[in-house]
């Protein structure tokens, strides 16, 4: 069966499916099309990845992606959400642990998940794109690093009702660029070639009684 004939019947597939209301896209399939986005943007780059290429590595019609995805700044976010926002909020946090205990196990989660080879990739991608184009910066930050935020926000309030929201944010978003700290943007300029985990161990206790000082500093 010729590639072309496979397209035409996976995209008559999809069709049929999306007349039947309530209907999603396969998550085998939604898998398959995000992997692939994620090897078309780290070889092309934003601008010069095509949802054809992502949909013939995905082995889907190309009608497929159009359809549940449309355009690609679209796809590019939801590859970015699903790669690189999906560990931190799955991390497992004991039933009442501390503040301490649950930043030091968000802490983890985060480095392991932008230390990992294609997320480093992505971010040094995204930062790379920036001065050619605002879309991928943009797109990158919406789509992994809000969500992350956002998540270490309402844990905080979580612990500390008395926190505005919008305190919250920011001493999210302060607690995971210090967790990142200096061990980062060296992984990033590749001046380290593995991360250093006693930097990033340093970095995390900082980050930690940052958080306790800011945390108990709101409550009074």
């Amino acid at each position: 069966m010729t590639d072309a004939v496979t397209e035409a019947m996976d995209d008559a597939v999809d069709e049929d499916a999306a007349r039947r209301p309530g209907r999603r896209l396969d998550p085998d399939k939604r898998r398959a099309i995000l992997d692939a986005a994620q090897s078309v943007f780290l070889a092309a780059g934003f601008e010069g990845a095509s949802m054809d290429e992502v949909a013939r590595i995905a082995g889907v019609g190309k009608m497929t992606v159009y359809r549940h995805f449309g355009a690609k700044d679209a796809l590019y976010e939801a590859m970015l959400r699903e790669v690189c926002g999906a560990m931190v909020p799955m991390a497992e946090v004991p039933h009442g642990a501390s503040l301490a205990e649950e930043a030091g196990i968000l802490a983890d989660a985060f480095v392991a998940l932008v230390t990992e080879g294609f997320r480093l990739s992505t971010y040094r991608l995204a930062m790379a794109e920036g001065e050619r184009s605002g879309a991928m910066p943009r797109l990158f930050y919406h789509g992994a690093v809000l969500p992350l935020v956002e998540h270490v926000a309402k844990r905080l309030r979580a612990h500390a009702p008395v926190l505005d929201p919008l305190h919250a944010r920011d001493l999210a978003g302060m607690f995971l660029q210090m967790v990142q700290g200096p061990a980062m943007l060296r992984l990033l300029m590749g001046i380290d070639a593995a991360p250093d985990e006693a930097a990033f161990a340093r970095q995390r206790r900082m980050a930690i009684a940052f958080l306790e000082h800011e945390v108990a500093a709101a409550a009074r």
